[in-house]
């Protein structure tokens, strides 16, 4: 809830997975305060990011035919479920336990899951020659040097070829305008871009590309992504040069070249705590996002025994309530102090806010 950052070292790139490229390119400082913190998250995530990954697992397992039938998707998904959330007890997140009451639509998630249960083996026999598939879960693909190095979610190859499957669990599309003006809905780049890499990475293992890509989603069977060798070359070639440029500003201590703090940017960063720019680029537009700075002025314990904080920004009272009484000596003991809080609850109307499960002060 209260925390204190630690000591850390600005560190050059080794490597990137192609995962992280297309986030990296709006704000690289991102990637290299991550890098530095050992890609350890300095903030929490929600229970959905939590649930995606149980999804993520449960989509592997029915491609590859683990899960075929009722029984074995209730076991597989009762024990992911159970282990997840052991997981997140011991990590003190047990206040989103059950996940169940947590997760946006965690019934109808697993309705899509099963599904796919129904219609995606079907799919694979229909599309490969199953008798000569082999399968390759979490298949490490990387260059010579490991200056990229991704992890496919799965390969099949058989007679016919490969192909490369990444699983998805959230929006798979994303608008875009056509040359005629009209609205149609492409997939988003950065899946484009990540798949076209494992492409590329696959064929310098392996000396031939792919002969398909497909991402695997909730709601869409598979989908192509249809591509080039020579468009995942100059990918390829365009992430080496960001990896060179981004380490050279680095060694030259120029890190406010590769930072662009910004509402998209920086909503949803998990390393905004140690980020200088961000606190300064807060400080205007504190409005924009679910986060606040302040100082506390007084602490008060309320009869419902949660406790309301009072703090000052820029010559305005700011009241953040929500809080347990539990930690009512430790925000006493900031009073006076300069602190950021991450993950409020907001709303348009107030600057006051609410504290929520994911709320972290950091001092």
């Amino acid at each position: 809830m209260i925390k204190k950052l630690n000591d850390y070292k600005i560190k050059n790139l080794t490597h990137i997975s192609p995962s992280q490229y297309h986030s990296a390119i709006s704000c690289p400082y991102k990637l290299v305060l991550a890098n530095s913190f050992g890609y350890q998250s300095l903030l929490p995530l929600n229970a959905n990011a939590h649930c995606g990954s149980i999804i993520h697992k449960m989509i592997e397992l029915i491609s590859k035919g683990v899960i075929n039938d009722e029984q074995t998707f209730t076991e597989n998904w009762t024990d992911l479920v159970n282990k997840k959330e052991e997981e997140l007890k011991q990590k003190g997140l047990a206040s989103i336990t059950p996940l169940k009451y947590f997760v946006t639509d965690f019934a109808l998630k697993k309705n899509q899951i099963k599904n796919i249960l129904r219609k995606k083996q079907e799919k694979i026999r229909s599309s490969l020659d199953t008798s000569s598939n082999k399968f390759y879960s979490e298949k490490r693909l990387e260059n010579s040097d490991k200056s990229i190095i991704g992890i496919a979610d799965l390969i099949i190859e058989n007679d016919s070829g490969t192909t490369i499957l990444d699983f998805k669990t959230g929006k798979i599309y994303s608008d875009a305008i056509d040359e005629s003006g009209i609205s149609e809905q492409v997939v988003k780049k950065e899946y484009e871009i990540q798949l076209k890499l494992y492409a590329h990475l696959y064929f310098l293992m392996n000396g031939k590309y792919p002969k398909a890509l497909f991402i695997v989603s909730l709601s869409n069977d598979f989908i192509e992504v249809e591509f080039k060798n020579t468009d995942c070359e100059i990918i390829y070639s365009e992430v080496l040069n960001f990896l060179a440029t981004t380490n050279s500003f680095i060694t030259k201590n120029d890190i406010k070249s590769i930072a662009k703090p910004s509402t998209e940017n920086c909503r949803y960063c998990s390393y905004r705590p140690a980020c200088g720019f961000y606190s300064n680029w807060l400080t205007t537009n504190f409005e924009e996002v679910h986060d606040l700075f302040g100082t506390i002025e007084k602490v008060n314990q309320f009869s419902n025994d949660t406790l309301g904080l009072q703090i000052k920004t820029l010559g305005k009272q700011i009241l953040i309530n929500g809080f347990t009484k539990e930690k009512k000596g430790d925000f006493e003991s900031l009073i006076g102090k300069n602190v950021i809080f991450y993950n409020l609850k907001k709303t348009r109307q107030s600057l006051n806010a609410t504290a929520n499960n994911f709320t972290i002060v950091y001092e």
